[in-house]
């Protein structure tokens, strides 16, 4: 068992990895109750590595396996261990990040869509990122605390793409659905966001529609307008550098489209 390296955060604002630690369990004594421990704005990534433990919350129960990870927080109802039905030796890897309400936020939206055990293939980047992490640790010279923050970051980002990857062959309609929300910036039509996707502009269409109730047009259109009416209390951007930044083709598709979904012009808006 490696030795456990804490760092104390300085900045309050930045994102703060606590822990980093790598682990072999060989008993079924192995138990953790998440509701028994004090509450704390924290996540704690707990990636298998061999064997397997199981996790459970309010949902049922599941295990988790090589190249997956579940992923609670302090004082919440759930609980995860070791039982007769598990893998032994059951090795991981697991990690503690620390606030803000930001990355929070982050971790919790990967829960409610994927939910608490999520993949995390050992050549993934989340992975790759957290296997770095912790040999900087061990060493005595962990980064310094800009650079972890980064990694928090970096390190759910990962986590979330990896889930949403790998709905492209299962269900490209929620996987459409991901593209667009995440890459909506993107200036792209429907057309070409139908190809990535790899299936036909129709079909795409028409399954978003009965899933969501709305079509992936509209859909992609509602996330620049919200985007862009955010970006507008930015005095400094002018409003061409605003429809360009929230992935209108042009300044004038921007305005017509803004004043049919909010009812005002862009300008007066400002």
């Amino acid at each position: 068992m490696d030795v456990m390296k804490v760092i104390h955060p300085t900045l309050d604002s930045l994102p703060d990895i606590r822990i980093i630690q790598h682990e072999v369990q060989t008993k079924y004594s192995y138990f953790w109750d998440n509701a028994r421990r004090q509450p704390e704005k924290a996540l704690v990534v707990q990636q298998t590595l061999s064997g397997s433990a199981f996790y459970k919350d309010r949902t049922g129960r599941q295990f988790v396996k090589p190249g997956q990870a579940m992923l609670f927080g302090y004082a919440e109802d759930s609980c995860y261990g070791l039982d007769e039905s598990c893998g032994l030796p059951y090795e991981l890897r697991w990690m503690t990040l620390v606030g803000p309400q930001g990355l929070l936020d982050l971790a919790s939206e990967i829960r409610r869509e994927f939910g608490s055990v999520v993949q995390m293939r050992m050549d993934g980047e989340a992975s790759l990122l957290l296997s770095r992490l912790h040999a900087d640790f061990i060493t005595g010279n962990p980064p310094n605390r800009f650079y972890l923050a980064e990694c928090a970051y970096r390190l759910l980002i990962s986590i979330y793409r990896e889930q949403v990857e790998d709905t492209r062959g299962n269900d490209p309609i929620s996987y459409g659905r991901h593209l667009l929300e995440s890459q909506f910036r993107s200036p792209f039509n429907l057309k070409e966001w139908a190809d990535k996707i790899g299936i036909s502009r129709e079909h795409f269409t028409r399954e978003f529609h009965s899933r969501y109730g709305e079509t992936p047009a509209a859909y992609l259109r509602r996330l620049r307008l919200e985007h862009a009416q955010i970006l507008l209390k930015n005095q400094t951007l002018n409003l061409e550098d605003v429809a360009s930044a929230s992935g209108f083709a042009s300044a004038q598709t921007f305005h017509r489209a803004y004043k049919t979904h909010f009812g005002v012009p862009a300008g007066r808006q400002r």
